[in-house]
Parts: C-alpha cells; sequence; structure tokens
C-alpha cells in the first residue's frame, strides 16, 4: 500500500487518461454537439448536494457534477488521481494532496486549496461528517497543495477522498439553495431537476479534463425496475443498471442491449436498532442470522444472482476473510433455541422499513416467512427509499430496515460507517464491543496482508456481536443499448456514466 499512496503523478495519471480514452471522448467540441445519453436511475437523489445526503445509491447521479480530489481503478479500487495528481503521508498522521493548477468549478470560479479546505471543512459539519472524524484539521498552505492532520494514523483516508467528501462543492454551498442549485467540478454542469422524473445535465466547458463524448446527459428516475427493463427495450433510455434478475432472460432477448451482471461492494441487510428491544438482546439478533436461508433469499429474490453473505465484503475482495465464511448457518432449531433463552419463546413483534419496489417487497416477503419459523412477527412497511431512510435512521420509528449497503472505496470506510457507535448508519449508537480498537489498527497502517488480518479479527467480533444481518450481495444487472461504448463494469457497484458514448445509429 505504501508505494499506491506515494505514486507520482505520471504513473496514476496514466490510469486515468488510459480509462478516457477508452471512453472514446473527443477534445472539447468535437463530435456529436447536440447529442444526449439517456441513463435510468432507480431512486430520486436524496439530495444533489454531496455533502448532505445519506444514501448510497445517489453516486450515480453526483459523479457527473463532482469530481472527486482521488478517483479509482473500477476493477480494483486502486486509488488514481482526480482533482489532486499526487499524495503522500509526509508524516504518519498527516496527508498531503498536491492538486492540478487551474482548476475550475463549472461557474468558472476558482477551485485551488483555499477551496478544498473550505470544502472539508463544511463537510465536517453536514450528515456524513463521521467519514472526516478523523481529521483534525485542513491546512492550504498555498494554491496547490492541501494538508490533512489526523488524530490517528489512517489510510483509508485517501479513498474516503474518493467518496462524498472528496466531491469539493464551492464557497456558495454555504447557500440554503444550493442543492437545488448544485455546482461542481465534474464533466458535467447542472441544468435542471424535476423529482420524480430526471435530472438534466450539460457538458462542463471548464472541466480539468478531456471533455465528455456525450453533449448532454439526462438521468431518468424510474422506480421500477421491470418498468425500467421496458424503457430499455424500446429505446427510451440507453442505459440502466440495479435492475431485477428476474428479467435477464428478457433483456437477453432483445438483440439491441448488452446485459451484464457483476457481484460487486453492494449488499442486501437488515440494519438492526440496537437500543430498541427486542433487538437490544444478541440472542435474538443471532437467532435472526441463524433463521435466514440466504441463499432461498437470493434464488426467490434475484434468480440466483448473487453471492451469500456473512461479512461486510465479497469473497472477491482482499480483505475477505475466507476463515469467516461458514458464520451463521442455517440452523432454524439453534435459532428457536436462542430466541427461547432470550425470552421469547411465545414470539415477538420486529417493526422493519423496505424500499417499495417489487424487488424489494418480494425480498422481505421471504425474510417475514423465514422469521416467522422462529416466532417472530416480521412487520414490514415499504415506502419511498428517502421516507424509509428518514424513517429509520433519524426519527427511529422502527426497530429494523432492510435496505442496501451500497459500498465504499476502502473498507475502512464500510466497518466505521456500519458500526461506528457515532455513524448515521448506527442510530441506536451502540458500540461492538473492542471494535473501535481493531478497525483503528486496520487503517494504522499501508499494508494489504496487515490490515486485512485486522478485518479478520474485525469480522470475528461482528459475527459474535450480531449487529446487522447481512442477506446476499448482489449480482448488478445492467444493461444498455449496443450503440453505447465506454461502459467499465465497477467493484463498487456505482457506474460512472459520464463518459459513456452513443453511437449515431442509437
Amino acid at each position: 500500500m505504501s508505494a499506491l499512496l506515494r505514486r507520482s503523478s505520471l504513473g496514476l495519471l496514466g490510469v486515468a487518461l488510459v480509462a478516457t480514452a477508452a471512453c472514446g471522448a473527443p477534445a472539447q467540441g468535437g463530435g456529436q454537439a447536440d447529442s444526449t445519453l439517456t441513463v435510468a436511475i432507480n431512486t430520486n437523489p436524496s439530495s444533489l448536494d454531496p455533502q448532505a445526503g445519506p444514501s448510497g445509491t445517489d453516486h450515480v447521479s453526483l459523479y457527473p457534477l463532482y469530481a472527486t480530489l482521488v478517483d479509482f481503478d473500477p476493477k480494483t479500487m486502486e486509488a488514481a488521481p482526480g482533482l489532486a495528481t499526487e499524495w503522500s503521508f509526509p508524516d504518519p498522521t498527516t496527508l498531503k494532496l498536491t492538486l492540478r493548477p487551474g482548476l475550475k468549478f463549472s461557474d468558472g470560479t476558482v477551485l485551488d486549496a483555499a477551496a478544498v479546505k473550505a470544502s472539508l471543512d463544511r463537510y465536517k459539519t453536514q450528515t456524513n461528517k463521521a467519514d472526516l472524524a478523523n481529521v483534525t484539521s485542513v491546512e492550504a498552505p498555498d494554491a496547490t497543495t492541501v494538508l490533512l492532520r489526523q488524530k490517528t494514523p489512517d489510510s483509508s483516508l485517501v479513498l474516503v477522498l474518493a467518496d462524498r467528501a472528496g466531491m469539493v462543492v464551492p464557497a456558495a454551498a454555504a447557500n440554503p439553495d444550493f442543492a437545488q442549485k448544485p455546482v461542481g467540478a465534474g464533466p458535467y454542469s447542472f441544468v435542471s431537476y424535476s423529482p420524480g422524473d430526471r435530472l438534466v445535465l450539460k457538458r462542463n466547458p471548464n472541466y480539468y479534463g478531456e471533455a465528455p463524448p456525450m453533449e448532454n446527459l439526462t438521468l431518468r428516475v424510474i422506480t421500477d425496475p421491470k418498468a425500467a427493463a421496458n424503457a430499455l427495450m424500446s429505446g427510451q433510455v440507453d442505459f440502466a443498471d440495479n435492475l431485477d434478475a428476474n428479467d435477464i432472460p428478457q433483456l437477453k432477448g432483445n438483440d439491441k442491449l448488452t446485459v451484464e451482471s457483476n457481484v460487486g461492494l453492494w449488499f442486501d441487510m437488515l440494519y438492526f436498532n440496537l437500543a430498541q428491544k427486542p433487538l437490544d438482546d444478541v440472542r435474538v439478533r443471532q437467532a435472526i442470522n441463524l433463521a435466514l436461508d440466504r441463499d432461498e433469499i437470493i434464488a426467490g429474490t434475484v434468480n440466483g444472482e448473487g453471492e451469500p453473505a456473512r461479512q461486510p465484503l465479497p469473497s472477491s475482495h482482499w480483505a475477505y476473510d475466507k476463515a469467516n465464511a461458514s458464520v451463521w448457518p442455517h440452523d432454524v432449531a439453534k435459532a428457536k433455541q436462542l430466541m427461547a433463552e432470550a425470552g421469547y419463546a411465545n414470539g415477538v413483534t420486529i417493526t422493519s422499513v423496505c424500499t417499495s419496489s417489487p424487488l424489494e417487497i418480494r425480498r422481505n416477503e421471504i425474510i417475514r416467512s423465514q422469521l416467522a419459523q422462529i416466532g417472530i412477527d416480521y412487520k414490514v412497511t415499504s415506502m419511498d427509499t428517502n421516507q424509509g431512510v428518514s424513517n429509520y435512521f433519524e426519527k427511529q420509528a422502527t426497530n429494523a430496515a432492510q435496505y442496501a449497503w451500497s459500498g465504499r472505496p476502502d473498507p475502512g470506510q464500510t466497518y466505521s460507517r456500519l458500526f461506528g457507535a457515532a455513524s448515521y448508519q448506527n442510530p441506536g449508537k451502540v458500540a461492538v464491543p473492542g471494535l473501535d480498537e481493531i478497525l483503528t489498527q486496520a487503517v494504522a497502517t499501508q499494508d494489504l496482508a496487515a490490515r486485512s488480518a485486522a478485518y479478520a479479527k474485525a469480522d470475528k467480533l461482528i459475527a459474535d456481536f450480531a449487529p446487522y444481518a447481512p442477506l446476499y450481495f448482489r449480482g448488478d444487472v445492467t444493461a444498455y443499448s449496443k450503440s453505447v461504448t465506454g461502459y467499465t463494469a465497477s467493484l463498487l457497484g456505482k457506474p460512472k456514466v459520464a463518459f459513456l458514448a452513443k453511437g449515431s445509429g442509437a
């Protein structure tokens, strides 16, 4: 990891240029001057202010608008240049970034180290402030140098800056109307947004890199995966992901479409409020994990397109713990015993919330049936994603929630966000005993083997404490017109659509 974090712009810039070239991006102003690419997104963004929105599904809408300080290779999640061309740790608790000279936001205002400092300082007061909780101060000693001072060594900070925290916003973000008229430094700039309908973007003339191949990008909100598939097959949209795996045969039967399904970091889970009964009892949480037949859920929900989840990372990830792969086998008898020991031999009710799509409702019907076998009356309410997220994480109106964790570039971010006592994703604010110390050790080094060993210890603590119930890693079903080029599946599972190109025959 140390060599990776200290690479110069020459080595890493090659990765970025190869990726851009693969998308066939022409020089600014060339190619299809009035061209439009239309992408289906499955939910309204929770906010177009990247610092305010809590939802992991927002990224497909945010990436075109906001360049990040650090980028990443989609296949390996290896850090690559973004607004910063290079980075290093001059001492264990300081991350130094070197910015590209001459950067501008889409409105033409200067994006320099002072702007980055202001953006990061603002982030530390917003919804996702836990991402930068270890950062004590940000300094801008000159126009292209940014120094992030940390309480303790944290190598994960580099890829944290490839996520929301690294989406630099201008000082104008302090304006309460910013989310309605967002300004970033990404390849596209904002035109209009109609919730429930579409987000319309146009090519940003101030973007630091090669221009995207399409003049216009339209993101259409289509919450029903079946409707999104139909829109693809009828040519109303050019690209869609997060489709229903049960529609794969029909999609593959259309000779105008390319269809892919790749397992990434995105996994579905039951979030538990550990401060509410009956989920305050570890035996109930363990019983739920034992009662869940993950293979049946995968078969009944996504046509077998997925991988059972028993830890926060899929088997393809470098930090996956093979020794922890067999925890929580399907064992109804053991689950019933634990429920009896917890004092719930005669049953108990758990309230939950899920997204109101047919796929999500179908999944939760299977979960309800499985939990009924151990005396749990799983009362789940389906509603709009943003409403449901607020209902559970903020209002704490239900004991549990069945949502996805969409993954983060560095595993340190996933572990701290899901299980940290102060995290937004932990509404009960209950800590997993001993976990914080291990997670601090995991990011204190840049050595991948040492980090992997630390996460293996963390997985054991998490399995014993059962603060959640992971279900399965999704096969991200993505389909697009054969006239569309430049798509590369990402392990992160959040497509970057800004550099997709559509041929004239579309």
